[in-house]
């Protein structure tokens, strides 16, 4: 008998129809009740948010930003001197054939949702957009989950199968970008610092598509197309504790088109999981948390 999540409910949507291949459901940290969502590659660099209802609140273009391969988002801190989690960073880092040289994420404020006036028809820009070129330390990788840690260090994870120089399967890596690097010029590197416990591809649908770190650092939720496990996590090093991880809870019978999102839902106790396709149902769950 397959682990299963504690509880689920099913949320249908009304969000836009722009938003086809939704990666991400990032959960605001300063607007209670709001999630972003965004396309992959193929689309336009466009923000789209939704609230705990499922209902579209419009949209907004990142100017001067590419969409090449939009896999991830987090929220973090605007800046390693800045206590407020207010920042989006939106991570173009998919590489199905793990062949680019380099990747990008990008930094901008959470745009503010007004969700009493009418929804604009066009998108509307956001300007205020830092960009970040990088590369990771030992060869190309292909990224969906990241996370930005309290000091500002973004985390990203690898997402595919991957053999050691035995030709074993090998947990999924971390590679850290210190908060610093924003305020270098050129191509940083990305430093392999951990690994998890998962081992993508191990099964089927076990590829890791997803993360989100609570906003006090405590807890990282990580999802593949068929599990989720939840870490806890060292706060001073926003790296995960050994051996204090959750899972997996089974949630390949949600029975999702093409289940790739992960957010806090605002209890810091529940999950919210989106998934590709137009106005694509969000399901809120409960998985067990590991003692902190």
């Amino acid at each position: 008998m397959e682990p299963g999540p504690l509880s689920v409910l099913k949320v249908e949507t009304s969000i836009h129809n722009r938003l086809v291949e939704n990666s991400i459901g990032v959960t605001s940290v300063s607007q209670t009740g709001i999630i972003f969502g965004l396309n992959d590659s193929g689309n336009g660099p466009y923000l789209f948010a939704f609230d705990s209802t499922g209902r579209g609140l419009g949209y907004w273009q990142v100017a001067g930003a590419q969409n090449r391969d939009w896999e991830s988002a987090a929220m973090g801190p605007c800046s390693s001197q800045s206590e407020q989690w207010s920042c989006l960073y939106i991570g173009d880092v998919g590489d199905n054939d793990a062949r680019k040289p380099r990747l990008t994420i990008y930094r901008m404020p959470e745009p503010r949702v007004d969700v009493g006036r009418q929804i604009p028809r066009n998108p509307q820009p956001i300007h205020d957009v830092g960009r970040l070129d990088f590369r990771y330390s030992d060869q190309p990788h292909d990224v969906e989950a990241m996370y930005v840690a309290l000091d500002g260090a973004v985390v990203l994870i690898t997402k595919r199968r991957l053999l050691d120089s035995q030709g074993r399967p090998r947990p999924a890596l971390l590679f850290r970008i210190p908060p610093a690097a924003w305020d270098s010029s050129g191509v940083v590197t990305a430093v392999l610092v951990d690994s998890l416990s998962i081992v993508p591809g191990q099964r089927q649908g076990g590829l890791i598509t997803d993360a989100a770190l609570t906003p006090d650092g405590r807890y990282l939720a990580v999802r593949t197309y068929r599990d989720l496990y939840v870490f806890a996590m060292d706060t001073t090093t926003g790296l995960p504790l050994a051996g204090r991880e959750t899972g997996p809870c089974f949630i390949a019978g949600l029975r999702e088109k093409q289940g790739e999102g992960i957010g806090w839902w605002w209890d810091r106790r529940r999950l919210v999981l989106t998934s590709e396709g137009k106005n694509a149902p969000m399901y809120l769950l409960a998985c067990p948390l590991p003692a902190s």
